[in-house]
């Protein structure tokens, strides 16, 4: 895969099968063939664990060179980015749609992502709102969010895969699992969680702006919470835990945590990735706590010299 395709911007890293060109995401037309290539098999064997392999063995890898896992078959699947829907911190954007919205549809029921129209309306009652500031429904017939004034109408399966790519786009900037996490939530998680997080949903008449409560890196908290609550025994992320709440304390960039610890940063990024130093991540962001992490390595450090 593209080193230039993943590389980072505003809006997050860029998904597979696009690259960022002057603060667009355009199609990567070296990866935008994979991409494809996941949809066919996966409407084929409708199998995550079954993509994967054949992937694997077909000699494909992620862009960090790693094999494809169930897990990155699902966060591929599920983001709406390739039927042309890309959630930003300002809103949803339009892009040029790798696969039509039929398959996208088609391979999300398979995966159970798109719940029945009253089931999944349910995540969002009393939440949306239209452009012109009309309240919007859904009427007893419809699978559409409809304005009352203007008559404006969004699908229903569209807000959850707009919010769940958000989400993802958001707290972590492409690097986790989130996909999997908000799919192994049942609709009574799910909407206690858009309680806490969502303020309301503006559908214009170019873009969709989930305007949330509070920052996103708290999201991951709130998941693994109603995953706890629901007796889920997911594995959590701990390589890369967000920014807790309560953490007060001034968190260090990777060039004040080098300066602080008196080495090069060269030297933080390889024992950070050894897991000699701890860290956060906040969107692509890495910081540091002196006293979580950077202190922690010193008093480790220490120690290791005086029991030689």
């Amino acid at each position: 895969m593209s080193d230039k395709a993943g590389a980072k911007s505003p809006g997050g890293i860029a998904p597979l099968g696009y690259r960022w060109l002057k603060g667009r995401l355009v199609i990567d037309e070296n990866e935008a063939p994979v991409r494809k290539l996941i949809y066919d098999l996966f409407l084929k064997h409708r199998r995550k664990k079954t993509v994967a392999k054949l992937l694997n063995d077909l000699g494909y890898r992620t862009r960090k060179g790693a094999l494809f896992s169930d897990t990155t078959i699902d966060r591929i699947l599920r983001d709406t980015t390739a039927k042309g829907y890309r959630g930003m911190a300002v809103g949803t954007i339009e892009v040029e749609p790798l696969i039509s919205s039929e398959i996208w549809e088609r391979a999300n029921s398979i995966l159970g992502g798109i719940k029945p129209a009253k089931q999944a309306a349910q995540l969002f009652v009393g939440m949306v709102y239209c452009g012109c500031s009309g309240k919007m429904i859904v009427p007893s017939s419809s699978a559409k969010y409809v304005c009352r004034k203007c008559r404006r109408k969004v699908p229903i399966s569209d807000l959850e895969a707009i919010l769940h790519s958000q989400l993802w786009s958001l707290a972590f900037a492409g690097d986790a699992d989130l996909g999997g996490s908000w799919s192994q939530l049942g609709q009574k998680e799910k909407r206690l969680i858009v309680e806490q997080i969502c303020e309301r949903i503006v559908v214009e008449r170019d873009t969709i702006r989930i305007e949330f409560a509070f920052a996103p890196h708290s999201f991951k908290a709130l998941i693994d919470g109603q995953q706890n609550e629901s007796g889920d025994e997911t594995v959590k992320d701990e390589d890369a835990p967000v920014v807790p709440p309560s953490l007060n304390e001034p968190l260090l960039s990777e060039a004040a945590a080098a300066k602080f610890l008196g080495v090069s940063k060269m030297t933080l990024s390889r024992k950070r990735n050894a897991g000699e130093i701890g860290y956060f991540r906040l969107g692509f962001r890495v910081l540091y706590s002196k006293e979580k992490h950077l202190m922690l390595f010193l008093q480790q450090r220490e120690a290791k010299q005086r029991s030689k």
